[in-house]
Formats: C-alpha cells, structure tokens, sequence
C-alpha cells in the first residue's frame, strides 16, 4: 500500500509543478500589466510620472519573480503562426532543406519527409507540441518540422 501511494506520487508531482508554476508566472504578469495601464490612465502628468515612480520599485520585485521563468512568459507572448515567403530554398546533406525567409528568418528542416518548396511561394510555420515547429505551404498539403537557425 505504501509503495503505491509512493508511486502515485511521483507520477502526479511533475505533472502539477509546472501547472501550479504556470499559473503563478501568468497572475504575476497580468498584475503588472494592469498597473501599467491604471497609470496610463491619469490625466494629470505628475499624477500618472508618481504612479510610474511607484512600480520602478515594482519590476525589480516582478524580475525576481520572473527569474528563471523569462522564457515561458517571451513563449506566451508570441503569436501561434507566422506566415511569411521563401527568398531561398536550399538543399542539404540527407536532402533535408534550409529555407530563407522574406522576415529574415532562417529556418532547417528537421522531421523527415521529402518537401519540393522554392524560392516565391508563401508557408505558415506554427508552433507544434513540446518546442517544436512546423511549416507548411499557406495552400495547405503536408507540412515539416523545421528548427530555426538565427
């Protein structure tokens, strides 16, 4: 009996930290975020500078709070998709593809698959489960997980 109870345990416990963790991170987020905008609020310069003053003190208090967590909160802030064009496809050792894309981007093809894109046509990389991604051409058909390299 004990041993199960033991087992349960720590199979349930690294599936609530990071819930709880998440759930911390977001508040704490959103608190700053509406004091922001209370301040923004005031007419009155003084008023809205004095209330500016106050949460100086505050973020040094908030980035502690963030520390370790700057990650999560730049991923949550972040668009799903973005959709932009190939300047240049190439292709690399294993036939595997490293694409150029008009925003600057650099991404390679990780996942397997054979893809024919070139240089012109418009895709969509999204974000895919556990930090991955995803591109696909905008039209629709197959997509491949690419990494992106800058």
């Amino acid at each position: 009996m004990r041993h199960t109870i033991s087992k349960i345990f720590s199979l349930a416990l690294p599936l609530a930290f990071p819930l709880t963790l998440s759930f911390c991170v977001s508040a704490s987020a959103d608190t700053l975020q509406s004091q922001l905008h209370t301040c923004a609020q005031f007419s009155d310069d003084s008023k809205r500078l004095a209330c500016y003053d106050k949460l100086t003190g505050n973020l040094q208090q908030h980035a502690e709070q963030q520390f370790g967590q700057e990650q999560r909160a730049a991923i949550e802030e972040a668009p799903d998709i973005i959709t932009a064009i190939i300047t240049q496809a190439e292709e690399g050792a294993h036939g595997k593809y490293t694409f150029r894309l008009d925003n600057g981007q650099i991404w390679r093809q990780v996942g397997s698959g054979r893809v024919i894109w070139k240089g012109g046509e418009q895709v969509e990389v999204e974000r895919g489960a556990f930090g991955s991604f995803l591109m696909r051409k905008t039209r629709g058909g197959r997509s491949v997980r690419v990494k992106r390299l800058n």
